[in-house]
């Protein structure tokens, strides 16, 4: 299990922003890898480099999500008005 650093917000998201650019350039790769529904030797290596920029921006989700829970337990975010936002933002 990777670790989560603790990070400013600004951190998170610069490192989110990074995470996504690099897929959005690789995600026509993707799409040729596993158009036929199999992934054949030859495309293994880019397979896997994908798979770890997806594993990437997983642990930056994570890390977003650490640094909300500490904001609401230090108190400089509402988790109820922020849940009531969530649940209209769902619908």
């Amino acid at each position: 299990m990777p670790e989560i650093k603790i990070q400013s917000l600004a951190e998170i998201v610069l490192g989110m922003l990074a995470s996504l650019n690099s897929l959005d350039k690789e995600k026509e790769r993707l799409i040729e890898i596993v158009a036929d529904g199999r992934i054949e030797d030859a495309e293994l290596s880019d397979f896997a480099a994908i798979q770890n920029q997806l594993e990437q921006l997983s642990i930056t989700v994570d890390a977003l999500q650490m640094w909300v829970n500490t904001t609401i337990a230090s108190g400089k975010i509402d988790k109820e008005k922020l849940d009531l936002i969530r649940e209209e933002l769902k619908k």
